[in-house]
Order: structure tokens, then C-alpha cells, then sequence
């Protein structure tokens, strides 16, 4: 059963990256509709991610409270050992995945943030933005 849980969570990463890979795409590419509606089938797969997890780690307690007088490590199998350390590096790869999605994220805000700012420039007052000056882009003359 632990292997079967580890497989399904697995699976649920793998999925993960690929659609954080493929917004990584979209993005860079400037199809922002795509990534909007990979949102909800991301949350969706993190949910089950989650309830996979939550299992597994039921699973893995239940293990350990039968032979407390054992290591965890001692009581899996070599697949399960191999499977969890699979597990890890799946991990890993979609830190790495999201924390480029999210440079790329915040790339973009900062250019948008910027493009605004030019259009409809404000002035800082008390540290709050206040008082829009002029808008000189959008002045019409009568």
C-alpha cells in the first residue's frame, strides 16, 4: 500500500511540472489566458496531491507505531526506499521549475508595474501614492 500511495504522488508531481513547464512557455510567449486556465486544474491537482500525502504519511505512521523498536528505513523495502528517494528528486525538480516560473512572474509584474507607472504616474506622499500628476499619454486638448 505504501508503494501504491508513493506511485500516486509521484504521479501528481510529475503532472505539476509539466503544467508549471508548460506555463513557464506561456509566458514566455505572453499566452496568459492558457496559464489562467491551468490554474484551476493545478489547484485541483495539488488537492489530490495533498490527500495522497496526507495517506501516505498515515500509512508510514502506522508502520512505525507496530515496530517502534526499528528504524522506518529498516522496515521498507528496497522498492519503497527507491521509490521515496524518487519521490525526493521529483520534489526537488519542481522547487526548481516553480522557482523559474516564479523569476519569470515577477519579471513580468515588474514590467507591467513599470508601464503603469509611465502612463498613469502618481506622486508619493506620506509613503502612500497619491494625487495623480498629469496624464500626459492621455491628455486631450478641447
Amino acid at each position: 500500500m505504501i508503494q501504491h500511495y508513493i506511485d500516486r504522488v509521484i504521479e501528481h508531481i510529475d503532472s505539476l511540472i509539466e503544467l508549471t513547464k508548460d506555463d513557464i512557455e506561456d509566458i514566455k510567449n505572453a499566452k496568459n489566458d492558457s496559464i489562467f486556465a491551468r490554474t484551476k486544474i493545478k489547484d485541483e491537482i495539488i488537492g489530490l496531491f495533498e490527500n495522497e500525502k496526507v495517506l501516505l504519511d498515515s500509512e508510514l505512521l502506522k508502520l512505525a507505531k507496530s515496530n517502534p523498536e526499528c528504524d522506518l528505513s529498516d522496515m521498507l523495502g528496497d522498492i519503497e526506499k527507491e521509490r521515496l528517494e524518487t519521490l525526493r528528486d521529483k520534489l526537488g525538480k519542481l522547487h526548481r521549475v516553480n522557482k523559474e516560473y516564479a523569476r519569470l512572474v515577477v519579471a513580468v509584474n515588474e514590467f507591467y508595474a513599470n508601464l503603469f507607472d509611465k502612463i498613469f504616474p502618481t506622486e508619493m506622499e506620506n509613503y502612500k501614492k497619491v494625487n495623480p500628476k498629469s496624464f500626459s499619454l492621455l491628455q486631450v486638448s478641447a
